[in-house]
């Protein structure tokens, strides 16, 4: 067989490449074409011939692709935008297409034989399943990538979760997502806050005012009306004020006026008086402009004007501070005048120099119009001008037409009234009698990037507020406009109710009737006549916080969806927000979700599609948390705060609990059904007589429920029959409550008892202690009231001990009070341990979190603080007495400044985290070794997979150290005691996190006398001391520090309690471990300090002697004093001598018994005697005051 290859036959055709394509490919082509029409071709040339038409074919569609009027690709988009946000309106087109045409085939059931046919169902035309939707919207977009990003949207859109997507659903979620966006880009913070202030200007004499001034050191406006009568010496006229200007580096206020001239007046003073007039000027000056370098007042400053003939003049000054113009050698006094010929002249040009352009350029078809606003730019030295000509209506030009430079010329049919322009926002704004303000391009003039339409009559002035990325516009109807300038949209609209606007009349306003003054104080002025407007701007920058907030409010809760990836926060202003966790960034919000009711409770389901949420007013909502679709409504029984939802799919059922008291039950079968009713049938009975707190729920039908009175019940979800009562509720003691609220001298309502009745429905007597009662989150102080028993605040099962049904093991958690209550569920005893978490008294721990192998345990508390406990080997068995010792303390570590009201453990592909939630608006993600890795809501995102981006080592609190200990170390550094006080160990920030020993004795007992059991203390092989703390926890301290421990405690004043501030709590910890520290390190510096070289200049007390001063005890007198022969004479003895004696004794030289020289006078007698008289009573105060009661305290 010959090895020859067959030939081929290719007829010439039309070019396979576009005018897009390679140019070598496509001059390769041309001349292959431009051969013979048929040619032989081997195998080899065919595939590069195919490969060529490929890497063509595909190349042209990525270039009709990127055509913006045909699809995008999507592939140069940003990756942060979801795929949704970039399906634009030709891809909706044809996915409507593919929906409506879609011909899905039968399933089959059972396949078909030879002698039956097979069973199939039809599928409903338009709904695809998972499979069918990706291949559609890759198809529809032309590429594959997003192909694991459209299962997750898939599942989104699925929310009848029968597996399929029609076009109704598909619609429903595109149309809330846009509304989402759409809420998102048009919110903003409207800036003027208050109604507008209107001030009548007295002196105007009903003349409108031209301008208002604002100097400065101190700040006043200035009003400069329009009419202005001036007296000469010989004859009195009128003249009037075209515009004003302040010269900030001089002092000085400029004045123009239809006279031709020019005034200049000193604002140095609280009186301004004339200094300066230019004069006999050959055109009238409209308008001013003024330029000084801000950082060196002193140098060389620019003052423009534009005048009635269209030009344009400069006076630069070139020494501003010092004087403006030459003066002459004379002593009079009075106003100096400056003939203009002579400023023309360069007669003064020693201090001043002139210069003049012409506004546009020269043209015989139209006259010069007069210049009716100028702006200097001294960046590029332009000046902006504008008239009211149709015709070169505004104009960029060089200040030196000699630089050659380009000019911009504007052509507005109306002329404009005012402009601004911004140059960090690089746009030019403009106001003109056609009632539009039009946002330019400042280099494209031939057309407006955006026109602006509100305004029914023309507008007179415009102003950029640069920090709000708006614009404030003036019209002639005295109604002021608030524009976005990113959205072109109106976002304002102030209607000033002037005098001499009402009824219709239209107002008379001066050349320039707005006056913005910045930061500080932030406020708009507009003139109308003889009366001016006040706006105070409410918010004057974009909103920055200091520091990054979740929401507005404190959360309920944050909940991790396993199945997208995403965190779920919840807050008492019914607002929901979805976070990415991989990112931290916000993914969807919707509010008002139960109105103005806050959200207590949140939860999903089994298949993580759906969100729960209960309310404080009793509501239960569905949602498909991905749109915000509200999916059904759960009937309410009462009024009363939800606490727990529990939706159970294997029994398509969803229970509820709360403060009503009762188990309640909704029939979850029917997706369709929107408002969904209650059953109150709980087979086990409704046996809670107090408010239901808690509930948690274990594999495989396990739930337990909690009540504020502490009862604890396990249910058997199957039956609906109670597992085992752990615990009966106890009634509170009324006499003991009813004795506490007469000493906090409150009382009780008896209107507010009956009314809580009735909401109750009478069933039950209102307890005390459920009157305006707040839930655990709201409470600021978590003391339990007397006669009141510990309310359970928190459940949390465990699920590999429940799995494992160890006999007497504990599987179950309650949090009581500060207290972890371990309980089980098999065994004969039920209670089998318990311990204290909070460092300090009276807390309540209100997060719980396990990890799923139940090994450690993470609590959060009401100080803020998260703590990891090693409960691999903790109440694994019951003792004969209940286990009072804690389990080790792994790491502890601050993460909120105020109660956390939520923990959850979390299994990523990068590790695992713990996210927590508190009522200081926050919830934060944390590695489980305590790493910072960010807070939901800042600016800056994180990835997960790469470190770098986490704010770790930073933490919340960049000023506050936090403690550190190594276990490997066999010397603790810091003690309980230290701890609870706030005190914080030299060096011990290393990172971030306080370290436990993990290995730590829990054998180390406490007797019940409170004595230490000194067998097992004493062989402690870590020389550790157990004793009682003050809250009845055991606390743990080195030997070698126990010494240094109980000299502290003695010498310093207890640190137990807080430090409270009207500075702050950040600012009250900062200054206390300011203080501890200090104290710390003189307590340790003493030791080597010789004090005798401290008092070698005297007595003087300095730290160190203070510290190393021992306390002083009364003075008592001996019982054998010995007596001096003068008190001997007067009768004293030692043994009729007491302190009473000793104080009144009276130990002057000198009586009033004493002869006189014969000299002295009987005046001179009286004297003496009542300095005598003074001096025994100074002498026996003082030595009262000597015998007080010294103590030794130190600062």
């Amino acid at each position: 067989m010959s090895n020859s290859v067959r030939p081929l036959t290719v007829g010439a055709g039309p070019t396979l490449l576009d005018s897009d394509s390679d140019p070598e490919e496509t001059d390769q082509q041309l001349l292959w074409q431009q051969g013979r029409s048929q040619t032989h071709i081997g195998a080899d040339t065919i595939l590069r011939v195919k490969k060529r038409i490929r890497n063509a074919t595909e190349q042209k569609r990525r270039k009709s692709f990127s055509n913006p009027e045909n699809i995008e690709n999507f592939g140069d988009k940003d990756k942060t935008l979801r795929l949704e946000e970039q399906i634009k309106l030709d891809h909706l087109k044809q996915l409507m297409d593919e929906f409506l045409n879609h011909k899905p085939p039968d399933i089959v059931k059972q396949a078909g034989s030879a002698y039956f046919p097979a069973k199939t169902e039809k599928r409903t035309p338009g709904a695809m399943n998972m499979e069918e939707f990706k291949s559609t919207v890759a198809k529809v977009l032309k590429t594959e990538e997003y192909d694991e990003y459209l299962e997750k949207l898939f599942n989104k859109l699925d929310t009848s979760l029968d597996g399929y997507v029609d076009w109704n659903e598909f619609c429903t979620y595109m149309l809330l997502l846009y509304r989402e966006n759409d809420y998102m880009r048009t919110k903003r913070e409207i800036p003027f806050l208050s109604e507008p202030k209107i001030r009548h200007i007295d002196h105007t004499k009903q003349e409108q005012t031209t301008k208002i001034v604002a100097t400065a050191n101190p700040l006043r406006y200035v009003t400069v009306s329009k009419d202005s009568d001036q007296t000469g010496q010989k004859r009195r006229f009128k003249m009037w004020v075209t515009d004003a200007i302040f010269l900030p580096n001089c002092n000085k206020l400029v004045i123009g006026s239809t006279s031709r001239d020019i005034r200049f007046y000193d604002c140095s003073t609280a009186n301004y008086f004339e200094e300066f007039q230019l004069f006999a000027m050959s055109d009238v000056p409209y308008c001013f402009d003024y330029w000084y370098d801000v950082k060196n007042p002193s140098r060389p400053s620019k003052l423009f004007f534009g005048v009635d003939t269209g030009y344009i003049h400069t006076l630069h000054f070139k020494k501003p501070v010092s004087q403006l113009f030459e003066t002459p050698f004379k002593n009079e006094e009075g106003v100096q005048k400056i003939f203009w010929t002579d400023i023309e002249k360069g007669n003064h040009e020693s201090y001043v120099t002139h210069e003049k352009i012409l506004h546009g350029e020269m043209s015989f078809s139209s006259l010069p119009d007069i210049v009716k606003q100028v702006m200097y730019l001294p960046e590029n030295e332009y000046i902006i001008s504008s008239t009211s000509s149709p015709k070169q209506s505004l104009v960029i030009s060089p200040c030196d037409k000699k630089d050659f430079k380009k000019s911009y010329i504007f052509d507005i049919e109306k002329g404009i009234e005012s402009f601004d322009y911004n140059k960090n926002l690089n746009i030019l704004v403009t106001g003109s009698l056609d009632h539009l303000v039009r946002i330019w391009n400042p280099y494209v003039t031939n057309k407006a990037m955006a026109i602006l339409e509100g305004h029914a009559t023309g507008v007179i002035g415009v102003i950029i507020h640069e920090g709000l990325i708006q614009v404030f516009s003036y019209s002639k109807d005295a109604v002021v406009k608030v524009w976005d300038i990113k959205e072109h949209t109106c976002l304002q609209t102030i209607v000033l109710k002037f005098p001499s606007s009402i009824h219709g009349r239209m107002p008379e306003h001066g050349q320039f009737p707005m006056h913005l003054q910045p930061s500080p104080h932030d406020t708009l002025l507009v003139t109308c006549n003889d009366h001016v407007g006040m706006l105070k701007l409410g918010h004057t920058s974009q909103p920055k916080m200091l520091e990054a907030v979740t929401h507005d409010t404190q959360l309920c809760s944050a909940i991790y969806n396993k199945l997208f990836n995403q965190i779920v926060t919840g807050c008492d202003s019914s607002n929901v927000a979805v976070w990415e966790l991989e990112s931290g960034n916000k993914s969807i919000v919707f509010s008002n979700t139960h109105g103005d009711e806050e959200i207590t409770c949140m939860a999903f389901d089994q298949t993580y599609r759906r969100l729960f949420t209960g309310a404080r007013n009793g509501t239960i909502k569905v949602w498909n948390f991905q749109n915000g679709h509200n999916l059904h409504k759960l009937e309410p029984v009462s009024e009363a705060e939800i606490t727990g939802i529990l939706p159970y799919f294997d029994r398509k059922m969803i229970l509820a609990v709360g403060w009503g008291r009762k188990l309640i039950r909704y029939d979850d079968s029917d997706p369709d059904n929107m408002y969904i009713p209650a059953q109150l049938d709980w087979k086990g009975g409704q046996i809670h007589q107090d408010d239901i707190l808690a509930m948690d729920f274990a594999m495989p039908n396990y739930l337990a429920t909690a009540g504020f009175d502490g009862e604890i019940v396990v249910w058997d979800i199957e039956t609906e029959k109670i597992f085992i009562r752990l615990r009966k509720g106890q009634q509170a003691d009324i006499s003991k409550k009813i004795e506490e609220i007469q000493a906090q001298t409150s009382f009780i309502s008896v209107q507010s008892t009956e009314s809580i009745h009735k909401v109750n429905g009478g069933s039950k007597p209102v307890t005390p202690s459920r009157l305006s009662r707040p839930n655990s989150r709201h409470r600021k102080s978590h003391k339990i009231p007397k006669g009141q028993p510990a309310p359970v605040e928190k459940l949390l099962f465990l699920p590999k001990r429940l799995s494992s049904r160890i006999s007497d093991g504990a599987m179950l958690i309650s949090s009581e009070a500060g207290y972890l209550k371990w309980w089980c569920l098999f065994g004969a005893k039920k209670e089998v341990g318990y311990f204290y978490v909070p460092d300090t008294k009276d807390e309540s721990v209100l997060g719980l979190c396990s990890d799923s192998e139940n090994q450690e345990l993470y609590t959060g508390d009401t100080q803020g603080q998260i703590q990891v406990w090693d409960i691999s080997n903790y109440c694994m068995c019951a003792e004969e007495r209940r286990i009072k010792t804690k389990p080790p303390l792994i790491r502890t570590w601050k993460a909120h400044d105020s109660s956390i009201v939520s923990l959850e453990y979390i299994e990523h592909e990068t590790g695992n985290y713990i996210v927590s939630a508190s009522t200081d608006f926050t919830a934060r993600l944390w590695s489980v070794e305590g790493e910072y890795v960010g807070t939901f809501g800042q600016k800056k995102s994180w990835n997960l997979k790469q470190k770098s981006t986490w704010m770790h080592p930073r933490t919340p609190w960049s000023t506050k150290s936090v403690i550190s200990i190594d276990d490997s170390k066999n010397e603790r550094k810091d003690s309980r005691a230290d701890s609870a006080s706030g005190f914080k160990t030299p060096g011990a920030d290393k990172d971030d996190v306080t370290m436990a020993t993990k290995d730590s004795d829990q054998s180390n007992g406490v007797m019940a006398n409170g004595k230490l059991d000194k067998d097992k203390t004493g062989s402690s092989k870590h020389g550790t001391e157990s004793r009682i703390s003050k809250d009845g926890t055991k606390e743990e301290i080195t030997v070698r520090e126990s010494s240094r421990l109980e000299k502290s405690e003695k010498s310093f004043i207890s640190k137990e309690e807080d430090f409270k501030t009207f500075l702050g709590s950040k600012v009250a910890e900062q200054l206390r471990t300011i203080k501890e520290s200090r104290i710390e390190r003189r307590h340790r510096l003493s030791q080597d300090v010789n004090f005798k070289d401290t008092q070698r200049f005297g007595k003087i007390c300095s730290p160190y002697q203070a510290l190393k001063t021992k306390d002083v005890e009364e003075i008592k007198l001996p019982s054998k004093m010995p007596l001096s022969q003068r008190m001997i004479n007067k009768g004293y003895t030692s043994d009729n001598m007491t302190q009473e004696k000793l104080l009144s004794m009276d130990f002057s030289y000198v009586s009033s018994d004493s002869p006189l020289p014969n000299d002295q006078t009987s005046k001179d007698r009286e004297k003496v005697t009542e300095k005598v008289r003074t001096a025994g009573t100074h002498r026996r105060a003082n030595s009262r005051q000597n015998l007080v009661k010294k103590s030794n305290t130190v600062a």
